[in-house]
């Protein structure tokens, strides 16, 4: 493969995608919201905070 073929896939790919992204563009955020509704359910999601102790748990405070 020589110097020109590679830069005839290059112009292929250039043609090709770039006006599949600026079709894409508008259309980008609801087919993000509706992925991310799919594989992002608040059931595959860990919550991220601190994990609470129960009440016999805790650490007895200290009279001084």
């Amino acid at each position: 493969m020589n110097i020109a073929d590679i830069i005839q896939l290059i112009i292929l790919c250039a043609v090709i995608f770039i006006p599949f992204g600026y079709a894409l563009r508008p259309r980008l955020p609801h087919i993000i919201r509706r992925i991310s509704g799919l594989f992002c359910r608040a059931k595959y999601i860990k919550p991220a905070g601190v994990r609470h102790r129960s009440a016999s748990a805790g650490v007895k405070p200290k009279h001084d």
